[in-house]
């Protein structure tokens, strides 16, 4: 079949696919563009057949959307978090708003990329859709899009098993029953859980033993008193975090380059784990024991097992008040309609709901695709990562003290990867990409290929101001509108993120790239090689103190145009990133702010 010529393909019509698209049709506004998604609906995980009625964001209102589209206050919870529905239908305003739901072709699903002669791409769809071939390919299918639907021995056994991404398509068959069965420890499980209780179920909840355990849950405001989220959107907390990313400046060498610093580190991070822990009432019962984070007591900044926020309201009322039994072991076997545990318990169900987390999407990609691309170790050059990542392991050691021990035993990842799918053993992509900035494969890069980018793979709460950069940073790339550096600093720079990452998150961290406390200094770092202002308040204070929403970087492209026609002109402007004067008033704030914790513990 003859494949069909378009400019540019967008894989996914999530927060991160559409931004991109709008963004590359900003730089070229007659491109023949498509988007691909295998969804029914545009949306990515947040489709329509996805959404039900307790499902909200973990993230405010006013902090989740693009920095130039506001998002309506409709269906806001009192602490300020965003219901599926609303984010829904923002998206889908979004598209029609941007004209790419013209564009889109859904319930599409790409069978295999090819990488053609002369730098484009070709997919292939497997059915009667004509094949597609492109100069430019935008991956962003974002890092829940694959479900992971593991599988144990069965017989006998006739009860609905499904995955977390249906729930909202069995809402009516959830109503009817007495008792389900919820597997796995993510953010996902919690909220399934919720949904189970507030509607009266009896559940039977199931979290590996030997796992990460349950995810570390923030409280959806401080004392109800300032949002949680706001408070995380700060330069100051961002500054108590452990970021690679932002290894510079006054507040970098305070805490964590003096030992008084370290100490206030460590006072901050236990105080933020004792308000969550407090919000959640883990000593109320042995099941909701179950569920404390590790480490105890520092479980919040570790986020062994993921990170997530009570968002949806009377999350802990509800989990306390409600018949659920939290069992820590795992599945062994699915017979009789009973499910059979590992520690010999044997439970009654009439649904078992798998909240068991989603892989990297790599499937359309073949072996040799996925060593070019960066998405996987090519095995001839395994001694070289070796070496780079553990000189870079000692770097991050150097940079960031904090991290050299988190005392948490770690699964080996091999075993994380390895899983049970329809009865047989098979390798997940857990493990680290080696992409240049999170996006760039260096091999095509360093070659010339600006032909494919890979926004959207990193965790991180801020998916649409985060996808919003990571689109103006992969196409300014794309069109040759920015560099990149050699071949030996890009894979260097890969090292070291994932050098960082498996020490900042642990479990998380090895499994993919995660960076859930570190959005600013990630922006940052986009900004900055793209020549764009850093510091988006004029008041220092503010900047320092005060949340950063998207809509202080409302207008970054208009910006990087600036930057580009100084470039024409031969003119240069280094990108200010802070005066004396005014690093040493934040300093002095700074350390006022350590005083008063460290008074507020020790002084009474």
């Amino acid at each position: 079949m003859e494949a069909e010529q378009v400019d540019c393909v967008v894989v996914g019509t999530g927060w991160t696919g559409l931004i991109s698209a709008k963004t590359y049709l900003d730089f070229e506004p007659q491109a023949n563009l498509i988007l691909i998604d295998n969804g029914e609906s545009i949306g990515g995980s947040w489709r329509i057949e996805r959404i039900y009625p307790s499902l909200y964001a973990q993230v405010k209102y006013g902090q989740f959307e693009y920095s130039f589209f506001p998002m309506r206050r409709e269906g806001i919870s009192d602490d300020g978090y965003i219901p599926g529905d609303t984010i829904n239908k923002y998206l889908v305003e979004f598209a029609e708003k941007y004209d790419l739901s013209r564009r889109s072709r859904l319930s599409t699903t790409i069978r295999q990329i090819t990488r053609l002669p002369g730098r484009g791409w070709r997919l292939d769809f497997g059915d009667e859709k004509a094949p597609v071939q492109c100069a430019k390919l935008i991956y962003s299918s974002g890092p829940t899009s694959h479900a992971v639907i593991p599988s144990w021995p069965m017989s006998d056994f006739d009860i609905p098993i499904i995955h977390s991404t249906e729930t909202g398509t069995h809402l009516d068959a959830l109503d009817k029953i007495q008792r389900a069965t919820v597997v796995g420890g993510a953010k996902s499980a919690f909220d399934t859980v919720f949904l189970l209780l507030n509607a009266g179920k009896k559940v039977d909840w199931i979290i590996r033993k030997d796992g990460a355990g349950a995810a570390a849950l923030m409280p959806p405001s401080i004392f109800g008193l300032v949002n949680t989220i706001d408070v995380m959107s700060t330069r100051i907390f961002a500054s108590f975090g452990a970021s690679i990313m932002a290894t510079k400046g006054l507040s970098y060498k305070f805490i964590h380059r003096t030992t008084l610093g370290l100490a206030c580190h460590k006072v901050f991070w236990r105080i933020t784990n004792w308000i969550a822990d407090r919000h959640a009432g883990y000593s109320r019962s042995s099941n909701a024991a179950k569920l404390r984070p590790l480490p105890h007591g520092e479980g919040i900044f570790w986020a062994n097992g993921g990170l997530g926020c009570a968002s949806v309201p009377n999350f802990w009322k509800v989990f306390h008040a409600g018949d659920v039994t939290v069992h820590r072991t795992e599945p062994e076997s699915f017979v009789d309609n009973t499910v059979k545990l590992r520690n010999g318990s044997q439970l009654k169900t009439d649904y078992v709901i798998l909240c068991t987390g989603f892989d990297k999407n790599y499937d359309p990609f073949d072996d040799d695709l996925e060593v070019q691309c960066g998405l996987k170790l090519d095995s001839t050059e395994k001694g070289k990562w070796a070496r780079l990542e553990t000189r870079a392991a000692k770097t991050v050691d150097v940079l960031l003290p904090v991290l050299r021990e988190s005392g948490v035993p770690l699964r080996d990842l091999e075993t994380m990867k390895t899983e049970t799918i329809n009865g047989e053993k098979k390798q997940l992509s857990f493990g680290p990409s080696r992409h240049y900035r999170r996006m760039v494969a260096p091999k095509l890069a360093a070659e010339g290929d600006r032909s494919i980018f890979f926004p959207g793979l990193m965790h991180n709460v801020y998916t649409p101001l985060v996808g919003e950069v990571q689109a103006l940073w992969g196409v300014a790339f794309m069109l040759g509108l920015h560099d990149v550096p050699s071949l030996p600093e890009m894979e260097e720079e890969a090292a070291v993120w994932n050098a960082w990452t498996a020490k900042r998150y642990l479990t998380q961290g090895r499994k993919h790239s995660y960076g859930i406390y570190d959005f600013i200094s990630y922006i940052d770092l986009l900004l900055s090689d793209l020549g764009i202002q850093t510091r988006r308040k004029t008041n220092p204070f503010a900047d320092k103190f005060l949340p950063y929403y998207p809509k202080h970087y409302r207008g970054i492209i208009d910006e990087f145009r600036q930057v580009q026609s100084r470039k024409r002109e031969g003119k240069s402007e280094a990108v200010d990133s802070g005066v004396g004067a005014v690093k040493i008033v934040l300093v002095g704030l700074l350390v006022a702010f350590f005083a008063t914790i460290l008074f507020g513990l020790y002084g009474r």
